[in-house]
């Protein structure tokens, strides 16, 4: 492999050289701005390796370096082992446009970018001289893009017709054009759904509206008569996908992001009912797990992997994973996006911690679930850590706030704990979710960096505070919650009318994911009586929830596991 890479190097460093370029910029991203790609824009893989979905590369005659976060230095520590590129960590390192300013003070040079990098590199967009795609020069065997076919989305799962959208958002926009080229945004905006990127049910594709017309950009093979009558009975027009008028028309301000952040009253219950059967699924892995495992069997990574697929695809309305499962054992799980592979493999034995980052796409809904289960004995080093995430995971869960509350504002609530043991994790403690659509998504989100868009009713993002411990363990606690009023004097009946009166409106979150939180790890003298209520809570509400819907062996397994737990502190 490393003569495959360090060969990409050299004929690329060639074509520079006979360019005129001293630095090449190519970012891990496609015209869209998508999370995950098509085999066809994984132009860094194929230059160097890297598999993570965040990468900014460099090229330069001499230095080839790889911008990436927390969630792949480990992962791509390893990948670019054998390769000459060197590894950059983002928010720990110096950043890309400060390496690069600092080349600009050294002498004037040449850049040229591949793909949409001029706003990343907007103070040295000077020095760019070329927008080109050199890798497709020289990458022989490259994959077309995808022809799958676009679908139909019901309105009895989007809960808004496409048409209501369309002019919600010419409303917002003024009436002025707007040229979407986001797939959830296009996907989101016109009711159509498709299956280009695995994971994410989205068609290639970019969207023009305005009041003169609405055009969708598309490779005409991918529709369906069935999607050409919806279509033209919307009154929007196809056109090639080459032919998008790319750069002619604003993208921004777009107002889709927040419109798709916000859920409706149909795709709020859509999300609870996938929530469900995501739960249903769960039970019945773990207790399958947990069988094999005290019958002595041997359980590959791997097999996990593929179980809960397995699972998944015994309930209603399931489509496809939202993201490729984590089954991280052991030091597998202290890299934040471990990826499972036959190369990777190991079997689940012996002691310790096994993490477990996994979710589904439903017609109805879009899961996103992360749990830590103890196997054997754990020690108590694990079991403290184990406990400071989960403190920092209720802490947020039962998070109360005022109206125009930013994520970031609340993320210290998820951290405070951690950091009293000197701890922390590098990324985000959550992310948006879409409705049958990305399992990433904004605007909104709960980190340590500032985002000003205000945390808002009917919106749905995860809960997952973590720790990592560089080949030891890693532990995540994750739910996804819904942004939902918070009624004063109901739930919080001792509060002054008055007061709350003249505060304004409050808000709060409702977990919506059910799985059991695993109490064999727990360091209970770490939780104080509030957290020890939530827990108890928490769990008997998986149990009811779930219990309808199990056999009288699940049942009773699913008891046993929501047993309460008390404090071993005496007060």
């Amino acid at each position: 492999m490393l003569h495959l890479y360090e060969n990409r190097l050299a004929l690329l460093r060639e074509r520079m050289k006979s360019e005129g370029i001293d630095i090449y910029l190519l970012a891990n991203s496609d015209p869209h701005q998508s999370e995950y790609l098509p085999d066809h824009w994984k132009c860094v893989e194929w230059l160097t390796g890297f598999k993570g979905e965040v990468a900014t590369v460099c090229i330069t005659p001499t230095e080839a370096l790889l911008w990436t976060d927390s969630r792949f230095f480990i992962s791509g520590a390893e990948q670019l082992r054998e390769t000459s590129v060197q590894l950059m960590k983002l928010k720990i390192d110096i950043s890309p446009l400060q390496w690069l300013e600092q080349q600009q003070t050294a002498a004037t040079r040449t850049l040229s970018i591949a793909g949409d990098l001029r706003v990343l590199f907007g103070p040295i967009a000077k020095f760019v001289t070329q927008n080109r795609d050199y890798i497709n020069d020289l990458w022989n065997d490259r994959p077309d893009l995808p022809l799958n076919q676009a679908e139909l989305y019901p309105v009895v799962y989007a809960g808004e017709s496409a048409q209501s959208k369309i002019g919600r958002i010419l409303d917002a926009t003024g009436h002025q054009p707007l040229f979407l080229s986001s797939l959830d945004d296009i996907a989101w905006t016109l009711n159509l759904r498709g299956s280009d990127i695995a994971c994410t049910p989205v068609f290639i594709s970019y969207l023009l509206l305005s009041d003169k017309e609405k055009v969708l950009y598309i490779d005409p093979r991918k529709l369906t008569p069935e999607v050409e009558k919806y279509l033209y009975d919307i009154q929007v027009k196809t056109a090639s996908y080459e032919a998008a008028p790319i750069g002619q028309y604003p993208e921004e301000p777009n107002p889709v992001p927040l419109f798709k952040a916000i859920k409706n009253d149909v795709e709020i219950n859509g999300f609870r009912a996938a929530m469900l059967k995501d739960g249903i699924a769960l039970t019945r892995f773990y207790r399958w797990l947990e069988q094999e495992l005290t019958s002595g069997k041997t359980v590959m990574e791997m097999d996990c992997v593929n179980m809960l697929i397995e699972m998944r695809r015994q309930q209603p309305l399931y489509r496809e994973e939202s993201f490729p499962a984590i089954v991280a054992w052991q030091d597998h799980a202290a890299m934040p996006h471990y990826e499972n592979c036959d190369k990777t493999n190991v079997a689940i034995c012996g002691n310790g911690l096994l993490l477990i980052d996994t979710g589904g796409q439903y017609l109805d809904g879009t899961t996103d679930i992360t749990r830590t289960i103890g196997i054997g004995q754990v020690s108590d080093a694990q079991r403290r850590d184990y406990t400071l995430v989960l403190k920092g995971h209720i802490r947020l869960a039962q998070a109360v706030f005022p109206a125009g509350t930013r994520g970031d504002q609340l993320d210290v609530l998820a951290r405070m704990d951690l950091w009293r043991d000197g701890k922390t994790y590098l990324h985000g403690t959550s992310h948006g979710v879409g409705h049958y659509l990305g399992v990433h998504e904004g605007p909104q989100s709960v980190r340590m960096e500032h985002n000003p868009q205000a945390l808002l009713p009917g919106m749905v993002f995860s809960n997952e505070p973590a720790i990592y411990l560089g080949g030891r363990y890693g532990i995540r606690h994750e739910n996804c919650v819904l942004v939902r009023p918070y009624d004063v004097q109901k739930e919080a009946p001792l509060a002054s009318p008055c007061l709350a009166e003249e505060q304004g409106q409050y808000l709060c979150l409702e977990t919506l994911t059910w799985c059991y939180i695993d109490t064999k790890p727990l360091d209970l003298s770490l939780l104080n009586d509030d957290e020890l209520r939530w827990l108890n809570h928490y769990n008997q509400q998986v149990l009811d929830i779930l219990s309808p819907h199990l056999n009288a062996d699940e049942v009773a397994w699913l008891q046993e596991k929501c047993r309460p737990v008390e404090s071993n502190v005496h007060h």
